[in-house]
């Protein structure tokens, strides 16, 4: 059975497949790419049990056949070619894999299909529509805010919600690791909805990466479906399609629409050049990285003074101007907190509003009102 693909396509491929393989399994199947000729359809599927990807795309196919290869020795194999087109022969009789070009000539093992994992189907699933170019952006907005690894695993993962508001529907993103919560809400035209998941940070990431490759093909809307323990993303390219699916987390997002959280009515207000108050943090950090990234800030009638207090290595401070309103205030937070949200920003000046030094800290990219992140403070030494 021999199959003709372009090497840049199977490149592409095998790249966005490899991010869906286990990493460390027990199961060597699991560190395999599935491939399937089926009905002029060429299939390649991966998994490491948490998420998945299916890619199809069309093919010549003779006889249905399906093998698995390890994904890394094959993806390090392609990247080594350079031809147009390469051949793949699949010998069903002696387990080989031939990969084939006018220069070189591969031949590799393969483990049966037989026991490979099948895809999970998204039951009794609910869909909707999103640009995949704002799901991109909407994810990065928030995902710094996420833990990786956490004691609960809710932390480790991000909110997509669908809900009415008093003026229309909303598509939120939400994250947080209790310190801190991103949130990233924006007008949604078509039905609200019931949607009310949360996803795996580790598994997003990895999709936001399907997304983007799509996005560079020309791809403007995904397909979300959605059930009860399962997520998938569907995207559809002319000659291609792709479906990434995810297990979601089962527990219940904390309620965090309320006063108590993000704080609506503030004392204090103050307007701040980012990359001048960016530059203060960085050189700050240097001397209070080992202090939980202390820093405090006083807010007067035109400035904002930014001290480290005095430290093991030393002390440091500074004073930023800024467009201050109502009170002078003194609080003390986690600085690397807000250079994480300063690189999320896309105009120049934040605006940070304060309640006091005890409740959350409100900062918002001053021209995009759909951002809003808050920050614990931190007591003072």
């Amino acid at each position: 059975m021999k199959i003709i693909i372009k090497t840049s396509t199977l490149q592409e491929i095998l790249d966005l497949a490899s991010r869906f393989v286990s990493k460390h399994s027990t199961l060597p199947v699991l560190e395999n790419i599935y491939i399937k000729g089926h009905i002029d359809t060429l299939i390649f599927r991966a998994t490491d049990m948490e998420k998945y990807i299916n890619i199809e795309i069309p093919a010549k196919i003779d006889t249905e056949w399906s093998i698995t290869i390890n994904a890394k020795t094959f993806t390090d194999i392609a990247r080594t070619i350079d031809t147009e087109e390469i051949e793949l022969f699949v010998d069903e009789t002696k387990d080989i894999m031939t990969i084939k070009t006018s220069l070189d000539e591969f031949k590799i093992k393969w483990i049966p299909a037989t026991e490979y994992v099948a895809v999970p189907e998204v039951s009794g699933w609910t869909s909707v529509q999103i640009n995949a170019s704002h799901f991109s952006k909407w994810v990065s907005k928030i995902d710094f805010a996420v833990s990786e690894r956490g004691f609960s695993p809710i932390l480790t993962g991000i909110l997509l919600r669908l809900k009415k508001y008093d003026d229309g529907n909303k598509l939120v993103f939400v994250g947080t690791d209790t310190f801190r919560l991103a949130e990233y809400k924006i007008k949604y035209d078509g039905d609200a909805g019931n949607m009310d998941i949360i996803v795996p940070k580790v598994n997003v990431g990895d999709i936001k990466k399907v997304a983007e490759y799509c996005i560079s093909k020309w791809i403007e809307n995904m397909t979300v479906n959605f059930s009860e323990n399962l997520v998938s993303f569907l995207f559809e390219i002319d000659w291609m399609k792709i479906l990434t699916t995810s297990l979601l987390i089962q527990w219940n997002f904390p309620e965090y629409e309320n006063e108590n959280i993000i704080p609506t009515k503030h004392n204090t207000k103050f307007l701040i050049d980012k990359n001048s108050l960016d530059l203060a943090i960085r050189k700050i950090l240097i001397l209070t990285r080992d202090i939980n990234n202390f820093i405090d800030m006083t807010v007067d009638t035109s400035k904002i003074s930014v001290k480290s207090w005095e430290t093991d290595m030393g002390e440091w401070n500074t004073a930023i101007d800024a467009v201050v309103e109502w009170e002078p205030i003194n609080f003390g937070i986690n600085g690397k907190f807000i250079s994480d949200f300063i690189k999320s920003c896309e105009w120049s000046n934040l605006s940070i509003n304060i309640v006091d030094s005890i409740k959350p800290v409100v900062f918002k990219d001053k021209d995009d009102e759909n951002f809003v992140y808050i920050v614990r403070p931190l007591a003072k030494k």
